[in-house]
């Protein structure tokens, strides 16, 4: 990948295959890392899993994978050390990934008992392509045609990873302007945090916290970060939804000053 918004990162085109649509009771039988590391050097991580139920058959016909393939494939508690080594810090990208893809992964980390992986930012191509009201259906395979990307072997995790990310750069060279920010801009634009037509810094108009040189900052009663997979979200909000997060905010290793972290963690932390 290249563009400068993604500058400096690993980018990682993720997808997976799965028994069923429910992930409260369907598992993964296949996952796929496409992309490539900081350095330029090319990434393929990929693999079947052995879902530990059958896989029906409805699910066989779409993506080809049967009880036997995934037999000696490892449950997904021996593979999820090599996925969030790779995905650590990274920027994943996706197509509907927020929805399907990622709600699958975390429920499989919860059930190993293991953490979810922590990426630098999660790109989804379908949110994108809504956000940006390009025409038509917006499923990858359409997509894919319409911007004259050769999807062989759809409905496999390594070739649909694999696409997403050269839609991701045709979607880039066809609406460079909604790409000119950072990572975090491109973040908050997608949630709706600000239109792409403001893209910028974003959160100048709030009163920093003293101290924090611009990384926290005050709306009413509430405390925001400015910086971050977080930007624009309440302490209170990350309190809830990612308390590790939260942890390492307040340590030596973030940017928050230590003064600044003392005098917030004690509420936020127990």
């Amino acid at each position: 990948m290249s563009g400068e918004v993604f500058s400096g990162f690993r980018v990682l085109g993720f997808d997976l295959e799965t028994t069923g649509f429910d992930m409260r009771k369907e598992r993964i039988v296949e996952y796929a890392l496409v992309g490539s590391d900081i350095d330029g050097s090319h990434i393929n991580l990929q693999s079947l899993v052995n879902p530990g139920k059958r896989i029906p058959v409805d699910s066989t016909n779409v993506h080809g994978i049967k009880n036997s393939d995934v037999k000696n494939s490892g449950e997904f508690s021996q593979h999820i050390s090599n996925i969030s080594k790779m995905m650590e810090g990274a920027i994943i990208v996706g197509h509907n990934v927020i929805k399907f893809d990622w709600k699958f992964l975390e429920m499989e980390c919860l059930r190993a008992g293991v953490e979810t992986p922590r990426p630098r930012a999660i790109i989804d191509t379908y949110v994108i392509a809504r956000k940006l009201k390009i025409p038509g259906r917006h499923t990858l395979g359409i997509l894919c045609n319409k911007y004259g990307i050769n999807l062989e072997n759809a409905h496999r995790a390594d070739a649909d990873a694999g696409a997403t990310l050269f839609l991701l750069w045709e979607i880039m060279k066809a609406y460079p302007r909604f790409f000119r920010g950072s990572i975090d801009d491109l973040q908050d634009s997608l949630a709706g945090v600000r239109n792409q037509d403001s893209l910028g810094p974003g959160l100048v108009d709030l009163e920093p916290v003293e101290g924090s040189g611009g990384n926290l900052r005050i709306s009413n009663s509430d405390i925001i970060i400015a910086f971050g997979k977080y930007k624009g979200r309440t302490l209170g909000e990350i309190q809830k939804r990612d308390p590790r997060y939260l942890r390492w905010l307040f340590s030596p290793s973030s940017p928050i000053p230590k003064s600044v972290s003392k005098k917030y963690s004690s509420q936020f932390i127990d």
